[in-house]
């Protein structure tokens, strides 16, 4: 019956083993198949939805369960099938585990999650400490990274003594990094599906809140869909091949992406990857569709060459798979300073609002314009919206009663009367300016605290300097809150 349903032709293609443990396919280029990944990941999703209630009614822990539920795959096809294919699709998951089960049945609770290197220390103090010390905010934080060579023990320390409710991990005792081998960008999307959270919130290590990031969960379009993302600038127009590689992998989209800046050749990046949010109790599997993009070779091989690093694999991830998601109803924006030439520019980082169109959280540091060597902090007094109102104002949220509460939050009484931008602000890239939109003035709260992050900030960057130079230190002997 599970030869008729899906094809024995297609089903044998499925479960071809498309490399192992640390093999080079430098050279075979072919044998990465997006098409075929996502016509297999669909076919996962239809067996997972079927095979866990299975697993759920098992008695015992969930190790007896699984070795009970091996015992079925040996009459029962479509158990078999379903174990086979989620060891070729996601060998890494495999790592002191038979299934994914045992893995999901473990999450619980909300937190954050970063990743650092020694490269990225100085940052990821500065931002936790923001969290910490100027947000107040509560929520555990775990750090991962990916071994001692990556982030050095003593660093390792430092992290987890500088503040409370916090854990540092190495996520290739997690999973099974022969088959992930991960670098760089890589690295994020393991991280969160390795995390214990059952809702995990990802933060680079150089990103920045003005809000507490637990109200992130109460975003409406959060809410409705348990996948968050936040758009990039509007960058680089008419890059055609992004949109036709991923109509050629994923012939059966959903509305979102016809509507969106890379179909419409207005922007060659459509997500920004510094804050991602996910249910994984109710988006697991996206969550798997995305790290099966991140792998060794098919980000080498294909996604990270049709895109700009890890930051479009969430979204095209959770396409492939047919999982929902939202956006923020803004494009990236700008936070930082007038520009001298022009008062009706301002320069800085990428800023982004919450649903309500104020300042939440802002990626690229506290410099100036750190891609172009320039190491002077920022002067934060101004911040403008990138954009995109008026054509995404309908995806604030797919949930009635959630816009009813959007509408109330604003003061307002129909849609109609969201804010609209007739013309999307445009980017100066180099200079890392916008213009054409309306110039804000931050609060008075928001400038203190980004003023605070700098303080926070110079400390970071002694500290790491001197841990650069060999010295011990403990992070606890700082006055972090006066910084």
């Amino acid at each position: 019956m599970l030869d008729t349903a899906i094809g024995f032709d297609l089903k044998t293609q499925m479960l071809k083993q498309e490399y192992g443990k640390n093999e080079d396919l430098s050279n075979h280029p072919e044998r990465i198949n997006f098409a075929e990944l996502s016509r297999a990941e669909r076919t996962y999703k239809a067996l997972w939805n079927h095979v866990y209630p299975i697993f759920q009614e098992l008695s015992g822990r969930d190790r007896k369960r699984e070795k009970a539920l091996l015992e079925m795959a040996k009459t029962r096809p479509e158990i078999d099938f379903f174990i086979r294919l989620e060891r070729r699709l996601f060998p890494w998951l495999h790592f002191g585990r038979y299934t994914s089960f045992s893995l999901y049945r473990t999450y619980s609770g909300r937190g954050l999650v970063f990743c650092a290197g020694n490269g990225q220390f100085e940052f990821v103090v500065t931002s936790i400490q923001s969290i910490r010390n100027r947000l107040k905010s509560t929520l555990p934080i775990q750090i991962y990274h990916m071994g001692d060579d990556d982030l050095s023990k003593e660093r390792q320390t430092y992290l987890r003594e500088m503040a409370s409710g916090i854990e540092v991990i190495d996520v290739t005792q997690i999973l099974d990094n022969d088959y992930m081998q991960l670098g760089g960008w890589s690295i994020k999307p393991f991280a969160m599906l390795a995390s214990s959270f059952e809702e995990v919130m990802f933060v680079d290590a150089d990103a920045y809140f003005l809000q507490d990031p637990i109200t992130l969960f109460d975003d409406p379009g959060y809410q409705a869909t348990g996948a968050l993302f936040f758009y990039d600038r509007t960058l680089f127009a008419d890059s055609h091949d992004q949109p036709e590689w991923l109509k050629s992998v994923s012939p059966l989209l959903s509305s979102f992406p016809p509507i969106s800046r890379m179909f419409r050749l207005l922007s060659a990046h459509e997500q920004e990857s510094g804050v991602v949010l996910i249910n994984k109790r109710t988006r697991f599997l996206g969550l798997l569709a995305t790290c099966k993009s991140n792998g060794k070779w098919e980000r080498d091989l294909v996604s990270y060459k049709v895109f700009h690093g890890d930051k479009e694999t969430f979204w095209t991830g959770f396409e492939m798979i047919q999982e929902p998601y939202v956006f923020m109803r803004n494009y990236g924006g700008v936070i930082g300073e007038l520009r001298p030439d022009n008062p009706q520019s301002v320069c800085g980082a990428q800023l982004h609002e919450d649903y309500r169109g104020r300042p939440l959280w802002w990626n690229g540091g506290l410099y100036r314009n750190k891609n172009a060597g320039v190491t002077r902090y920022l002067e934060f007094g101004y911040w403008m919206s990138g954009g995109g109102h008026q054509k995404h104002r309908e995806r604030i949220t797919r949930d009635p009663e959630g816009m009813k509460r959007v509408l109330s939050d604003l003061g307002l009484n129909s849609e109609d009367q969201l804010p609209q931008e007739t013309k999307d602000a445009e980017w100066d890239f180099m200079e890392s300016c916008l213009a054409g939109a309306k110039v804000n003035t931050l609060s008075q709260r928001e400038k203190d605290l980004a003023n605070g992050y700098i303080g926070i900030d110079k400390i970071a960057r002694v500290d790491g300097q001197k841990m650069y130079d060999g010295e011990s230190l403990d992070p606890r002997t700082h006055d972090w809150d006066n910084a």
